[in-house]
C-alpha cells in the first residue's frame, strides 16, 4: 500500500512501541496475563477508534518472544485490530520479539496477515534483519515528499561483556547512505528503529521534552551510523522504541532525537501507556504523545 499526503497537510504517522503481547506477565500484577493484554488492546483500539492516522509505524517487541511457542497466536488479536482501518502498518522488531525459538523471517511472514501493510521499498537483508525505506508521495504530482528509513536494530550482542545490545551493523550503514544516494532531490526524511543510538545519550536532559526516567540502553559499541546520517544531511529525527521509561524529544548535533511511549502494559513502566504521534512536513516535524485514558 503506497502512503500519499495531500499538499500542505502533515503526514500523520502514529508510533506503537513496545506493546509486549505474550506469556511473561508481570510478577507483581495480580491480574491475569489474559486480562493485561486485553487491556493494551482494548485501549489501544478505543484510541485508534478517536484518532486519524496516514501511517501505523511499530517500533518493535510486539511480543514476547522467549520461550513462546505460538508467537503468531499473540500477534493475530493484534494484527486482527489494525486490520479495522485502512491505515497502511509497517512494521520493524526488537531484541524481545525473537529471543524465543523462532526467528525474525517466521514472524516477518506473519506480516501477510495485515490487510493493508504499507509499500516497503529499497529493500535490504542483513542476516534476517530487514531494513527498508517507506516514501511519502505527494497525492497531485506523485513526487516524494519525504522518505523513511527502517533499520532493524537486532538483538544481543554475540559477547554481552563487551555489550549486551547489537550495534547497527555496517552492512545496514553501507545501505542507508547508498540508497540516500539513490535519491535526486534532497528531502526531510525520518528514520526508525527499536533499540536507540548511542547518540541518545548525548541529548543534554535539561533541553528535552518527555520524561528522561532511565538511562539510554543502547548498544556499548558505537559503529557509526550517525556520523553517516551528518554526512547524508537528509535525516533530521530519529525515532526508538526500547526504553519503556522514557518518552522524550531532544537534540543533539541538529537531529531531533525522539522516543515512542510504551504502549503495552505487560512490561515495566511508570509512564502511562499509549503512542506516539508524528506530523511529518516537508520542512519539519512535531510529536506528542497520545496517552491511554484510565
Amino acid at each position: 500500500m503506497k502512503l500519499y499526503v495531500e499538499k500542505g497537510h502533515p503526514f500523520r504517522i502514529a508510533q506503537l512501541t513496545d506493546i509486549h503481547l505474550g506469556d511473561l506477565p508481570l510478577e507483581s500484577d495480580e491480574r491475569s496475563l489474559e486480562n493485561i493484554n486485553q487491556e493494551t488492546l482494548s485501549k489501544l483500539e478505543k484510541t485508534l477508534d478517536t484518532h486519524e492516522f496516514d501511517l501505523f509505524m511499530i517500533t518493535g517487541d510486539l511480543v514476547w518472544g522467549k520461550d513462546n511457542e505460538h508467537p503468531r497466536r499473540d500477534l493475530k488479536p493484534l494484527y486482527t485490530l489494525l486490520n479495522k482501518y485502512d491505515t497502511p502498518v509497517a512494521i520493524t522488531y526488537g531484541n524481545h520479539d525473537t529471543e524465543g525459538p523462532f526467528g525474525r523471517d517466521y514472524i516477518r511472514d506473519y506480516e501477510n496477515e495485515l490487510h493493508h501493510l504499507a509499500k516497503k521499498t529499497n529493500v535490504f537483508m542483513s542476516g534476517e534483519k530487514e531494513n527498508y525505506t517507506l516514501e511519502i508521495l505527494d497525492q497531485s504530482t506523485g513526487e516524494i515528499v519525504n522518505k523513511l528509513f527502517v533499520w532493524d536494530s537486532g538483538m544481543y550482542y554475540r559477547d554481552s561483556r563487551i555489550s549486551q545490545y547489537e550495534a547497527i551493523d555496517h552492512d545496514q550503514i553501507d545501505w542507508y547512505v547508498d540508497t540516500s544516494k539513490s535519491y535526486a532531490a534532497p528531502t526531510f526524511d525520518v528514520g526508525f528503529m527499536h533499540i536507540p543510538l548511542p547518540e541518545y545519550k548525548k541529548v543534554d536532559s535539561e533541553k528535552i521534552t518527555g520524561s528522561f526516567g532511565e538511562p539510554v540502553c543502547s548498544a556499548d559499541i558505537n559503529s557509526g551510523l550517525f556520523y553517516e546520517i551528518l554526512n547524508q544531511d537528509n535525516i533530521k529525527a530519529l525515532v526508538a522504541g526500547h526504553d519503556h521509561f522514557n518518552n522524550f524529544s531532544g537534540n543533539y548535533a541538529g537531529i531531533q532525537l525522539n522516543y515512542g511511549n510504551v504502549t503495552g502494559y505487560n512490561c515495566k513502566s511508570d509512564l502511562k501507556r499509549g503512542i506516539t504521534q508524528y506530523d511529518l512536513y516537508s520542512d519539519g516535524i512535531q510529536k506528542k504523545n497520545i496517552l491511554f485514558e484510565d
